[in-house]
């Protein structure tokens, strides 16, 4: 029984120990980047880093590439046929052909009807949508919808629930996971739809409040929320266990957290500045 004991603590200790640790690495601001002369319009949302670069989209579609090794703005665009809030953007594996730079971008509408905009996007700013996915869906109480991709392995995942719900236990929200769809699943429209069938598994969960960007590795959902007055915290989501592990509070902070994705041993997270679009902050935090 004792021998018995030790192990169950062992395992529970291991668990314990392999959640990260989110100890914050400040990395710089937006307006300490970028030329005078460049406009920055609308709220800071989706983030999304591939090697040295972030590619911060804002609500209305303005998209800025940054450098953060070399901490500079290197282009500031807008999107071509997304005007959307673009509140969560991942990068998937699948490239749209061999002249692409970058995987393909998913970028999430968050607004009904939830498109997740499928983007071929360059450094130079040249972009276009390459394809839609939509879910076709059976809840009728869903409000916004947004997408986060596990493009390890294969799966999209769409987050959705009322806006700002509320039932006797907390804040009703519902994690999806589908089969992500390759280009050549689109059909003549350009579209792929899923439906209630195509439905792989499913989390229920009540913790946060207003959701905002998501990321997905490993087994681990990660999970920025709220806003001021709100509370803003990162919340870590145990896909297998299907409950919240981490909630950290990021209120010290000040700012609204947004898009995050992971790079190497590090979850990107970027902050917006209520009112004033060019002060958006940069942190990264440290995952082992």
């Amino acid at each position: 029984m004792v021998v018995c004991g030790l192990c169950a603590f062992s395992a529970q200790a291991q668990m314990e120990q392999s959640l990260p640790s989110l100890k914050a690495d400040y990395l710089g601001c937006l307006n300490d980047w970028t030329p005078n002369d460049v406009e920055i319009k609308g709220s800071a949302q989706g983030f999304a880093v591939y090697k040295q670069y972030g590619f911060l989209f804002r609500d209305k579609g303005q998209c800025n590439i940054v450098d953060l090794k070399k901490k500079k703005l290197v282009k500031a665009f807008f999107l071509n046929d997304n005007t959307s809030h673009c509140n969560n953007a991942n990068f998937g594996l699948e490239k749209y052909n061999a002249q692409s730079e970058f995987p393909l971008l998913y970028i999430s509408e968050c607004g009904m009807p939830g498109r997740c905009f499928v983007t071929d996007l360059k450094l130079d700013g040249t972009n276009k949508i390459v394809q839609r996915i939509i879910y076709d869906r059976s809840r009728q109480k869903y409000t916004y919808m947004d997408w986060c991709l596990d493009r390890e392995n294969g799966y999209i995942y769409a987050m959705g629930g009322p806006r700002h719900p509320k039932n006797k236990t907390g804040f009703e929200k519902q994690l999806l996971k589908f089969r992500l769809p390759k280009l050549t699943d689109s059909d003549a429209n350009g579209e792929v739809h899923l439906t209630d069938a195509d439905i792989l598994d499913s989390i229920d969960f009540s913790e946060i409040r207003i959701t905002q960007g998501s990321k997905i590795q490993g087994r681990y959902a990660y999970l920025p929320e709220g806003y001021p007055p709100y509370d803003r915290k990162l919340n870590v989501l145990d896909l297998e266990k299907k409950k919240m592990v981490l909630t950290v509070n990021v209120n010290y902070l000040i700012n609204e957290p947004e898009g995050v994705d992971i790079q190497g041993d590090w979850l990107y997270v970027a902050f917006h500045h209520q009112g004033q679009p060019r002060k958006s902050q940069f942190y990264r935090f440290k995952l082992k």
